[in-house]
């Protein structure tokens, strides 16, 4: 029987619940014993590169012959020295046969068109994750399928799945990898999202009119748009947020006793006096509707904001020292916190940044490029930027083995969401727009509205509107005057 001090865990010291070894030194929970046997680099007592599980005298980790491990880690069938998952094989090596047997065309081989897709995914640093993955059975039905060919390898078998999501992230990965033909994802997404809205509208008028308005307003000029390559995230956002608040204006009307055709200006009035301020983005809505016929003529008021919000130059200084030194932010949440705080971009436009655009000048100066013209990144922020090149997040997958966003996504082929970047950075306690604003005052009395526009992808008139609310409209600057 052993005692408690036995049962301890002999490096964390904590009750070692579930035994992952038993070495020389003691015992070592599963915890302890996972960490150890994934732990690489070279043995400071024989000098080899090699898996170091064992710790010597002074803790730091050794190989197995130093330590004195009775354990042979080698893969029977790879003979790499690696901690194994089954049967003394590694993960890869599990990978690459379970997931061979998924691909199989039913010939004992992987299917010819899905071999870029073995190969990629097989590839991947983490194995053990894939091997997880792939227990989801939708994801083993949808391989298998495609590769008997029981299902056909084309978009049209990811559109009604019963499980959306994973045909998604499905259809990504065969996109990534070459399998089917590149799509608009925001389109793709949207029309998606609608599906969605729609099937949940229990009033056949109300989707019927929601419908129409999806389909001719936004759907057609979003189609438009994705066919020029110009369709982005933030359209995408603002024609979901007109269709929520149109379908949340028809229940309004409901909720007063009356049909859209009976819709009268007391019920605009209501309608905006009742409720918080993004109501009045229903006046998209309203408008079309009554071009359309579907609503009787009634007025809906513009709104202008009636301030912009504006961070204190202090408090902007604040953030960027708070995003210099806190090492509890992530570090791709720091990067984007610099290209907002120093430069003023848009989330959506940080998010969809390439690696490209940060290099290092022949003078080893780092410098960014948001138009046409390379503009330098002051240090200590280029070190930031610089670490954050080398070490990009959600790289070690078969989604984004090789991407060339600056910020890779967790969707294959894809950068961050913009959501993502913006619920992070407010986390930190930025106000976006303030902190936004903030920075194109500071920039535009530096240097000449043109100037500054050219540099950050801005329009002169915005740079210049900016200007004035700054007190600095560099009405003198010649080329300007010209």
């Amino acid at each position: 029987m052993l005692t408690a001090e036995e049962k301890l865990c002999i490096r964390c010291r904590k009750p070692a619940a579930r035994l992952g070894a038993k070495w020389p030194e003691g015992r070592v929970c599963r915890l302890c014993y996972q960490r150890a046997a994934r732990t690489h680099g070279t043995c400071p007592g024989c000098g080899t590169d090699r898996l170091l599980p064992g710790l010597d005298g002074t803790g730091s980790p050794v190989c197995v012959d130093c330590a004195g491990i009775p354990a042979d880690f080698h893969c029977i069938q790879c003979s790499a020295e690696e901690e194994p998952y089954r049967a003394r094989r590694c993960a890869r090596c599990c990978l690459q046969d379970h997931l061979a047997e998924l691909l199989d065309d039913g010939t004992g081989t992987v299917s010819e068109p899905l071999k870029p897709l073995h190969e990629g995914v097989s590839a991947q640093p983490h194995s053990r994750s894939a091997l997880t993955w792939l227990r989801n059975p939708d994801v083993r039905d949808l391989l298998s399928s495609i590769a008997t060919g029981a299902r056909p390898l084309a978009h049209a078998t990811f559109d009604d799945h019963e499980s959306p999501r994973t045909a998604m992230h499905l259809r990504e990965l065969f996109i990534e990898h070459g399998l089917l033909e590149p799509i608009d994802r925001n389109l793709l997404h949207f029309e998606a999202w609608l599906d969605r809205i729609l099937a949940e509208l229990t009033d056949p008028d109300h989707r019927h009119l929601i419908k129409q308005f999806a389909t001719w307003h936004h759907l057609r000029r979003m189609r438009q748009l994705s066919a020029g390559g110009e369709l982005n995230w933030g359209t995408a956002r603002a024609a979901k947020q007109d269709i929520s608040v149109a379908r949340d204006f028809l229940r309004h009307l409901s909720d007063r006793g009356k049909p859209p055709s009976q819709c009268r200006q007391s019920d605009i009035d209501h309608w905006l006096a009742t409720g918080p301020t993004t109501r009045s983005t229903a006046r998209t809505f309203v408008r079309w509707a009554v071009r359309s016929q579907h609503l009787p003529r009634v007025e809906f008021p513009y709104r202008k904001a009636e301030t912009r919000p504006v961070l204190d130059q202090n408090e902007r200084l604040r953030l960027l020292r708070k995003t210099l030194e806190n090492q509890d932010i992530a570090l791709h949440h720091r990067a984007a916190a610099v290209m907002l705080l120093l430069y003023a971009q848009p989330l959506t436009r940080i998010a969809g940044m390439r690696s490209e655009q940060i290099s290092r000048t022949d003078d080893g100066e780092t410098v960014v490029v948001f138009e046409n013209q390379p503009v330098p990144v002051p240090h200590p922020f280029d070190e930031i930027l610089q670490q954050h090149l080398a070490d990009r997040p959600n790289m070690n997958t078969a989604a984004n083995r090789a991407s060339a966003w600056l910020f890779p996504g967790y969707r294959p082929g894809q950068h961050l969401h913009p959501g993502h970047l913006m619920k992070k950075l407010r986390e930190s306690g930025i106000h976006l727009l303030g902190a936004r604003n903030a920075t194109l005052r500071a920039l535009v009395l530096t240097m000449p509205p043109p100037v500054a526009a050219q540099a950050l992808g801005y329009s002169t008139q915005i740079t210049e509107q900016h200007a004035k609310q700054a007190d600095n409209t560099w009405a003198t600057y010649a080329s300007y005057r010209r």
